[in-house]
């Protein structure tokens, strides 16, 4: 199909950089450059010190005493648990225990030497510094140290590798979507409102003296839920199929929610402690979830647009408006009857049609009714964009009734839907009918204003794939 001589021909080389999803190819980058620069894996540097530069064997067994003492005997059973399981985080028990060290401080003559004192709060002194070398208890956030901005900073703490890879594969599914439906901006919202869950439902059940949270996957799960909370289309995906052909899948829109699920079970079967790794992914996704819900642009409510006195006259525009006014009551036996006075003057009036759609539709008595005036709906040829939403609309509702319209009504259809920018709804309908069509020039009219389109958007696969 040739350009139009008012519009330049589309390149279909020309890359459509505005319609990444940078913020989320970001935040990726980030997160993979975390695992190198940042790895935060094995013995932590502060544990290690803690061990071979005698604080341990000062300290540890009075803080047990310590514990039982203050009535914790069973924290002290829990960390000498952890330690015979070879986990040297219970370390950090007696490490972040300040009102432990106070006491300590009061009562130091009671179990050490001169010299013990004097060596015990020369170590405590070095142990600020010991914690910032550390990369897990620097930049993620310990048990017993829970400042707020440490949220922030432990998705950057690097995890198991594999795991990050798969949260960022799952990214990677529904990055072009999500962004497209939210911006940057709320994108942003998300990712810092699932770092602060994560954490929250982490500190829930974490014990005192375990692995503070660090890594990416807990926090990934409110951007992958908040994708799956809005996902209402089938995905299409086109697969080679030999060398000239092409297989074109449509799954349905619930699949997406398969891919929190698998990050969720994966962090919850391979992080320790599993419990507190759990409920950091969880509350994660309902968060983003529900952030998603609630902040998603809304269309604003439609409305009836005026009319030119020259195109309808009053009369006319009185029953339009007492149709209108009808439905509002939800009196669609009233509203069907204006409308159609309309519809005897003016057969293709795009607001009496779209009204008797809708008086017919809530009514349902009679269907073939309803079909008629679908088909004469999708019939019409609709320059104003605001038209073609409108239609597009109302098309999402009428397809879950899986009448087949005629060609005539099908091919213009795929035109107003892309005029609309539905361009994945306008493809699955051209290629769900395009190998049966009796009506050549209007298939190919139509897939040529779809594949001008999809050029336009810098899909040039997608545009490829479509029919000849």
């Amino acid at each position: 199909m040739n350009p139009s001589p008012n519009r330049p021909a589309t390149d279909a080389t020309k890359l459509d950089w505005k319609s990444f999803p940078w913020a989320l190819m970001l935040l990726g980058a980030l997160l993979l450059a975390s695992q190198f620069l940042n790895p935060g894996k094995g013995q932590q540097t502060a544990l290690s010190w803690y061990e071979s530069s005698g604080l341990q064997q000062l300290e540890w067994n009075n803080y047990l005493s310590w514990l039982r003492f203050n009535g914790n005997a069973e924290q002290a059973k829990i960390l000498e648990k952890q330690l015979s399981n070879g986990n040297p985080h219970g370390y950090a028990a007696a490490m972040f225990a300040t009102q432990f060290v106070e006491d300590s401080d009061k009562r130091a003559r009671d179990f050490w030497s001169s010299e013990q004192i004097e060596q015990w709060r020369s170590l405590r002194a070095q142990v600020p510094q010991q914690l910032e070398n550390s990369p897990l208890y620097r930049w993620g956030l310990s048990a017993a140290d829970p400042r707020p901005s440490r949220f922030f900073t432990a998705p950057f703490t690097g995890g198991s590798l594999w795991l990050t890879l798969l949260g960022l594969v799952g990214l990677a599914v529904v990055a072009l979507r999500l962004e497209r439906q939210l911006g940057a901006g709320r994108i942003v919202v998300i990712w810092l409102a699932g770092s602060l869950l994560s954490g929250a439902g982490y500190l829930m059940t974490v014990g005192l003296g375990e692995t503070p949270l660090h890594g990416a996957a807990p926090a990934v799960m409110a951007l992958l839920a908040a994708a799956a909370a809005l996902s209402r289309e089938p995905i299409h995906l086109t697969l080679p199929k030999g060398k000239t052909e092409q297989l074109s899948l449509s799954l349905p829109a619930w699949i997406v929610s398969i891919v929190p699920l698998l990050l969720l079970a994966a962090i919850a079967f391979t992080k320790t402690p599993m419990f507190a790794n759990l409920s950091a992914g969880l509350l994660a996704a309902f968060g983003g979830a529900l952030l998603a819900v609630v902040i998603q642009p809304h269309e604003s409510a439609e409305e009836v647009p005026e009319q030119d006195a020259a195109t309808i006259n009053v009369e006319l525009q009185q029953a339009l408006t007492h149709g209108w006014s009808a439905l509002g009551k939800l009196d669609g036996g009233t509203a069907e009857r204006h409308f159609r006075e309309v519809l005897k003057s003016e057969p293709e009036q795009f607001d009496a049609l779209t009204g008797l759609f809708t008086a017919q539709q809530m009514q349902q008595p009679t269907p073939e009714d309803w079909h008629q005036t679908a088909n004469i709906l999708f019939s019409l040829q609709v320059d104003d964009a605001a038209q073609a939403t409108q239609i597009a609309h109302h098309w999402r509702q009428y397809r879950q009734h899986a009448a087949k319209l005629p060609e005539p009504a099908l091919w213009q259809l795929v035109i107003t839907l892309t005029a609309a920018e539905e361009l994945k709804l306008a493809e699955q309908l051209a290629m769900q009918h395009a190998e049966y069509s009796d009506e050549q020039e209007r298939r190919k009219g139509a897939l040529g204003v779809l594949r001008d389109a999809l050029l336009k958007e810098g899909l040039s696969q997608r545009a490829n794939a479509l029919p000849q």
